[in-house]
């Protein structure tokens, strides 16, 4: 792979942002490949700097096409389905400039937009449902998860999981020094670092990875965690 910067899981495949190649990768679970879609240009199917990927509820793959500033959105078959812009009161088409992309288990996404500073909310035919402007306590999303609770955005610089109502509210943080990746799961919330990962869901439990993974970002399905590095994907098998 060339720099993957994001994964997402669901029950039968693996989705990969492949930015290098502007593609999106389609795997199964024993890292087969069984799809691509893109290459550069600004076309359907195509890409621009993708960022981010979602396909959380397994029936839509939404990725954020960061220099053409919008969503592109396709079913499980890798068929386009719409691309997710902004309107202005006035009627014409604005751009975002989408970074990270959470959906949560109803199909309501949650963007993150770069130049305006805000997070969109829209349902799962992707009307606006509400916006809010991130907290001054973050400087940035480098990525953003959803639960059924709140949304958690994690920050690299300041090494920092903030903690959001579903409202946009502020609601404390959680330090993660040297965390590198961050996933959320009914279970709880998994961390990686360079050589281990934890798991907490009231207790917290520790594995050693026994090499050293420098992670993109990682997901979870069932008792299975992918961790994507920026040319390769790891699979470990772990019960919590």
């Amino acid at each position: 792979m060339d720099n993957a910067t994001s994964i997402s899981i669901t029950q039968n495949h693996i989705y990969v942002v492949e930015q290098g190649k502007h593609r999106l990768l389609k795997l199964d679970h024993s890292g087969k490949l069984l799809d691509t879609i893109g290459g550069r240009g600004s076309g359907n199917y195509q890409f621009s700097k993708p960022v981010d990927v979602d396909a959380t509820n397994g029936l839509k793959i939404f990725v954020t096409d960061y220099n053409n500033r919008r969503v592109q959105v396709f079913d499980r078959r890798g068929q386009f389905l719409s691309s997710l812009t902004a309107r202005n009161s006035f009627g014409s088409t604005d751009r975002y400039q989408p970074t990270e992309i959470a959906v949560n288990n109803f199909g309501e996404v949650y963007l993150v937009d770069e130049d305006q500073e805000r997070v969109f909310h829209f349902d799962l035919d992707y009307n606006l449902l509400d916006e809010f402007r991130i907290p001054s306590e973050i400087d940035k999303i480098d990525d953003l998860l959803v639960s059924s609770t709140q949304l958690i955005a994690f920050e690299h610089e300041t090494n920092t999981l903030h903690k959001l109502l579903l409202n946009g509210s502020y609601n404390g943080f959680i330090p993660a020094e040297d965390v590198q990746s961050v996933a959320v799961s009914a279970e709880g919330l998994w961390m990686i670092f360079d050589n281990r990962m934890e798991f907490e869901n009231g207790d917290q439990k520790s594995v050693e990875f026994g090499i050293s993974i420098d992670a993109k970002d990682v997901a979870v399905q069932r008792s299975a965690i992918f961790i994507l590095a920026d040319n390769a994907l790891y699979k470990i098998i772990f019960s919590p």
